[in-house]
């Protein structure tokens, strides 16, 4: 089976903040660090809960489901402040902190059934991915270009207002397909 004919059980879904005012921002570095998450079509986003549920299960009551639940979150103001690495990955920390941890930890509590990186991820940490690490390559210094590159453009101002529903297509990328908004 190739990835142009990826059955829907086994496609998967992620709640996401959508950050396309950072586009520009993170494009270039995107396109040299992380090409194979922007051939996926998935843009500058902080994960909320992934993966969420499989395409075929994803029915109106979820939908629904899911726009109750952000709809108890007040939108908030939110910048990306700083440069932060994991071993295979370099990203941007997105603030205040304690407003993204709380909506992922209560979304998490809220579909106990799809477990954050499905349980593998440990505690969470918001974080807008620029970067992956390929073999050859290590993070110390791909944090470096980016802090080289982009420290000096931030704080990067953006607005939280909704968190988008992101399905994956039978070719592997990903499609927006809901947006909930925040309340």
């Amino acid at each position: 089976m190739t990835t142009a004919d990826l059955p829907p059980a086994e496609r998967r879904t992620g709640l996401l903040i959508h950050v396309a005012s950072a586009d520009e921002l993170v494009a270039d570095f995107r396109n040299r660090f992380n090409a194979s998450t922007v051939a996926r079509r998935l843009p500058p986003h902080i994960t909320v809960l992934y993966p969420f549920a499989r395409v075929p299960d994803l029915d109106d009551e979820l939908r629904e489901e899911a726009a109750a639940h952000f709809a108890t979150f007040p939108s908030f103001d939110a910048e990306l402040t700083g440069v932060g690495q994991f071993d295979d990955f370099v990203w941007l920390a997105p603030t205040p902190r304690d407003r993204f941890l709380e909506l992922i930890s209560r979304t998490s509590e809220r579909f106990p059934a799809y477990p954050p990186y499905e349980g593998e991820g440990g505690e969470p940490e918001p974080h807008l991915t620029i970067a992956k690490i390929e073999p050859g390559d290590n993070a110390g210094r791909v944090a470096e270009i980016a802090r080289s590159e982009l420290f000096p453009l931030l704080p990067f101002r953006f607005r939280v207002t909704e968190v988008s529903l992101f399905e994956e297509q039978a070719d592997a990328t990903f499609v927006e397909s809901t947006r909930f908004s925040l309340g």
